[in-house]
């Protein structure tokens, strides 16, 4: 009995030994991984960009460690000293809000990189790595493995293991709460690797001395470990740079577009049909509406440019951009019909009915263009500012049946003003013609002769009129022999 306990406290003490000596090879392993480390600190956030970074040589394989701070909606590295032709790597939340998604992307120029599917990536979690591949109320953190990632012939990664300033680029998405996106964005949480993004809220440059993050050795390889030696989790600057040509970035172009497309819509093209039907001012009409016709095209090309940045609208198949299109090519057919129809009016006096489509179609243009903005919104990832678009269209509207109503009421009295009655017969109050007598008192003797003739030159007046004749005096009427009474006049 005794021997069997003795035997049973060696086995004990064996697996002991055993598992500790397991323990001090894989913490010895980790410790060992040559890395380089790359940190910066933006003052537009709310905590650190981490990059670290292994490559194991003979398989081809990078390990990463990437975080920056969870109220931005994206993070990503890349391969090379700009975005085109670089291998970028970009991490977000995934759908579950809490996981997080690497997509391997190929950067084709100053836009959105598109996921290349060359490149396979693998999440990787180790009991010494914080919060490995999740969001916190504070970081998003992703470690993760690429396979055969230097070995891909298009685009070729130039990764040498010898490069000592070995070039790389950065950047973070925007913050929910910030810019035209504003609260109540919809923020991007996605397990899709082509998911898009928006623009970066800051960018940047960076070195790695590639002869530090180089392994040949598997059993050294993987993702680097926090190198504080004061601070277990936290990472700091080593065999990397500085950050440089890092610049605080913006993307006002959206807000610019939808705020002159709904100043255009909901302002000036309503403004310009109200200086034609309530102050009846031909010229001025078509002046507002040209203003608006120039801010339409103005604002329909900053569109077009706008979605050559991004995947989801580089081809312009959107409902709102489609929209968008035919919206403008009907302005120029509304001005071409105005155009058109005035000139005939102006010159034969009648309505055309070149006219009758005018008139309809402006008031249809502006209800699609109008019911066009929530449409945008919402294809921009920007449904909240539905709600105020609408409490402001509504005011608007308001405010012009009000105008309209108040100058038909006012036009109206003045009509019927002039229309009490006819002139009397006598012609205006306060004038009578003697020789018609007082009509207003019933006497008319001559009535039935109708009004007097205008007296005048025959050839300004008509061949009715009476031509005025020269005043001879008495004198040089008895000069003459022949004594004639004054014409009565």
């Amino acid at each position: 009995m005794h021997s069997f306990a003795t035997s049973l406290l060696l086995l004990a003490l064996s697996f002991a030994f055993a598992a500790r000596h397991v323990s001090a090879a894989d913490s010895d392993s980790t410790s060992t991984i040559p890395s380089a480390v790359f940190r910066f600190n933006s003052s537009s956030s709310d905590g650190d960009f981490v990059f670290a970074l292994n490559v194991e040589k003979d398989t081809g394989d990078v390990y990463m460690h990437m975080s920056a701070p969870a109220g931005n909606e994206w993070m990503a590295a890349g391969i090379g000293s700009q975005m085109k032709d670089a291998v970028i790597f970009v991490a977000y939340p995934s759908k579950n809000g809490t996981g997080m998604t690497l997509s391997p992307r190929l950067g084709l120029g100053h836009q959105e990189p598109s996921w290349y599917n060359s490149i396979s990536c693998s999440p990787i979690f180790a009991d010494d790595l914080a919060n490995a591949n999740t969001v916190t109320d504070a970081v998003m953190t992703v470690d993760t493995v690429c396979v055969n990632a230097t070995n891909i012939t298009f685009p070729l990664i130039d990764l040498s293991y010898t490069n000592t300033a070995q070039n790389f680029i950065f950047a973070v998405g925007p913050s929910s709460g910030h810019g035209f996106s504003g609260h109540g964005s919809t923020p991007l949480q996605s397990d899709s690797l082509s998911a898009g993004l928006r623009r970066h809220s800051y960018y940047g440059q960076f070195t790695m001395d590639m002869t530090k993050a180089f392994t040949t050795n598997s059993s050294t390889a993987g993702v680097p470990r926090p190198n504080d030696s004061s601070n277990s989790t936290n990472y700091i600057l080593e065999n990397a740079s500085e950050a440089f040509s890092n610049k605080a970035d913006s993307d006002p172009a959206p807000a610019i577009h939808a705020f002159v497309m709904c100043l255009t819509f909901v302002i000036i093209y309503p403004l310009g049909v109200l200086f034609l039907r309530v102050l009846k001012r031909v010229i001025l009409h078509a002046v507002v509406q040209t203003i608006g016709l120039v801010l339409t095209c103005m604002a329909t090309a900053g569109g077009i440019v706008i979605s050559t940045q991004y995947n989801r609208s580089r081809l312009l198949l959107s409902a709102h951009q489609i929209i968008g299109i035919l919206l403008l090519l009907s302005l120029f057919l509304q001005l071409g019909l105005g155009i058109l129809h005035h000139r005939i009016f102006k010159r034969e006096q009648r309505p055309t009915l070149l006219g009758k489509i005018h008139t309809y179609l402006g008031p249809t243009i502006m209800a699609v263009g109008v019911i066009n903005a929530p449409i945008g919104f919402v294809f921009a990832g920007n449904p909240h500012l539905c709600l105020p678009y609408v409490v402001i269209l509504v005011i608007v509207a308001l405010v012009f049946v009000g105008l309209r109503f108040f100058s038909h009421k006012c036009c109206g009295n003045r009509g019927a003003q002039k229309a009490t009655g006819p002139m009397p017969a006598g012609g205006p109050e306060g004038y009578q013609y003697p020789q018609f007598g007082d009509a207003n008192a019933g006497q008319a003797p001559y009535q039935h002769l109708g009004a007097p003739p205008a007296y005048g030159r025959a050839e300004s007046y008509g061949s009715d009129s009476i031509p005025l004749q020269p005043y001879e005096s008495q004198q040089s009427v008895v000069g003459h022999g022949v004594q004639q009474t004054r014409p009565m006049v």
